[in-house]
């Protein structure tokens, strides 16, 4: 049961996160903008009847909800995030620390994807490597969706690094804006909190090149296959259409 529990938890984690840390940055603006029970007039007021009516369970259901959808609105995926980075020029300042994918796992994905090549034999650059290796990568996606069908525990495995990567980047990416409210409001000294930030995004990055490396080992070892990898290596053999396999059947002894 926590099996199956935990993966709804870790996506639910994130956004309901996000919700938070967004709400308590407009709080510290614009609180104390905001009436108490004896000063509220109007639909101020009538909220805090509805809240005396439904009562504090009801009440805080509600705001979480409300939080959570706040946070899945504004959360950002992994391709979004480096989509924002490579804007800013980033990854070329420093690609090592930017990069989805390890030293480890190119070479790997880089080595997988020349056999498709020497599979028929051809003559290929290290650039054609690279552009079949790159667009593996751009079919993670899919990979991913095929472990779930057939091998769920390779996907668990994945998938927990990935909920972990997508909280810290979120969450390192949005907290960045906490730090000058709270220095605008209350001391300086809290600019230092965007060095967290920073932190926080890094072990957000590294998560994410260990969850895909979960996906390139899967590939490389045969587990998971690639679209591109077997259309590449039977490019000069094409299959014929409507063709069936039929496996030889088991001899009963």
């Amino acid at each position: 049961m926590l099996t199956s529990l935990l993966p709804g938890f870790r996506h639910f984690r994130t956004p309901f996160a996000l919700g938070v840390l967004i709400a308590f940055q407009v709080w510290i603006l614009i609180g104390e903008y905001v009436p108490s029970r004896s000063e509220a007039q109007g639909f101020i007021d009538r909220v805090y009847a509805l809240g005396s009516v439904a009562g504090s369970a009801a009440v805080t259901a509600a705001i979480s909800f409300l939080l959570y959808l706040v946070g899945d609105i504004v959360r950002l995926s992994s391709n979004q995030m480096m989509g924002i980075l490579s804007r800013l020029k980033l990854p070329q300042v420093a690609p090592h620390r930017f990069a989805t994918l390890s030293a480890q796992s190119k070479a790997a994905l880089f080595e997988f994807a020349s056999t498709a090549f020497k599979v028929r034999k051809d003559t290929a650059s290290d650039d054609d490597f690279r552009k079949l290796r790159d667009e593996i990568v751009l079919e993670f996606t899919e990979i991913r969706m095929g472990l779930i069908a057939n091998h769920l525990d390779v996907y668990l495995e994945h998938d927990r690094f990935d909920a972990e990567a997508d909280f810290r980047l979120n969450v390192g990416f949005y907290s960045t804006s906490l730090w000058p409210i709270l220095a605008w409001c209350w001391t300086p000294w809290a600019l230092l909190g965007i060095l967290a930030s920073v932190v926080l995004f890094g072990n957000g990055l590294r998560a994410l090149r260990d969850a895909n490396e979960i996906l390139v080992q899967a590939i490389v070892s045969g587990i998971a296959s690639s679209r591109v990898y077997i259309d590449e290596s039977e490019r000069d053999f094409p299959r014929p259409s409507g063709s069936v396999t039929i496996a030889p059947r088991a001899r009963r002894r």
